[in-house]
């Protein structure tokens, strides 16, 4: 079994990249709702909330843990990979391969508070950037329009072209999703500005070595559904998932948060 935790709703894009790339596994997904979003809190909140979720996984079967989620990795996953044994898959900006394919030597990170501010998100910049100009852009606003499912609205998403606007102008031609929430805007980006960025997204990289751990554990094959958990309103979760998860007519399990 493969657990897999994120503040909200964000690591339902690294769930799709998994189930429909490591079949005959059972995935359970935990969203810690009631602390959301994980990029507005501190450190050592956020290592207490990743400890409790793990506790909860492992209690559930899973013997390894995909954090999907930017601010829980960078804050978390060393804390946590000292204080268990089983391994731990993060997901963090694709500074590497955006530098690597970039024309114009300029990109641009979209951000949490947290995951712009950690020490691993600064030495990921520090050690893939030479030559090139990484721009570090927060936008807590969107993280939450996309928790609450309100994307399609062209009222909120004004404010996002409005940064994508002045970065285009800035000559950035690489975009990295440096939250998973932002994964779900993909469409939208390119959409609206077609082929004038290059967007890093995190869920294939995470996934595939998430089935590379995963094939070393040998563990049997099974066919199971996935279980989803949430610390916050079952309803709401229930709706994204249907929106967004073809075919998806499960239910969402309450969990009391600490």
């Amino acid at each position: 079994m493969i657990g897999i935790f994120d503040s909200g709703v964000g690591g339902i894009s690294i769930y799709r990249a998994l189930v429909e790339n490591i079949p005959f596994t059972k995935l359970i997904y935990y969203s810690d709702q009631a602390h959301f979003p994980y990029g507005e809190k501190t450190e050592s909140q956020i290592q207490q909330y990743a400890k409790e979720i793990t506790d909860f996984l492992i209690q559930q079967g899973a013997h390894m843990v995909v954090i999907a989620c930017n601010s829980a990795t960078i804050s978390a996953i060393q804390f946590l990979r000292s204080n268990y044994t089983i391994p731990f898959i993060g997901t963090v900006p694709a500074i590497k391969p955006a530098a690597s394919i970039t024309k114009t030597g300029k990109i641009a990170t979209l951000l949490t508070h947290a995951a712009s501010n950690g020490c691993a998100y600064q030495e990921l910049v520090s050690q893939w950037s030479e030559g090139v100009k990484v721009y570090s852009v927060q936008i807590p606003k969107v993280v939450h329009l996309v928790e609450n499912n309100l994307m399609q609205l062209d009222d909120s998403m004004d404010y996002f072209f409005r940064i994508l606007d002045d970065l285009e102008k800035m000559g950035v031609d690489t975009l990295v999703l440096g939250c998973t929430h932002f994964i779900f805007l993909r469409e939208l980006i390119q959409d609206h500005y077609g082929d004038k960025f290059f967007i890093m997204d995190p869920a294939i990289g995470v996934m595939n070595q998430a089935k590379k751990i995963y094939d070393t554990l040998q563990l049997p094959r099974e066919v199971v559904e996935s279980s989803f958990f949430t610390t916050g309103n079952v309803e709401k979760m229930e709706d994204f998932l249907a929106y967004h998860l073809p075919g998806f007519a499960g239910k969402v399990f309450p969990v009391a948060s600490q």
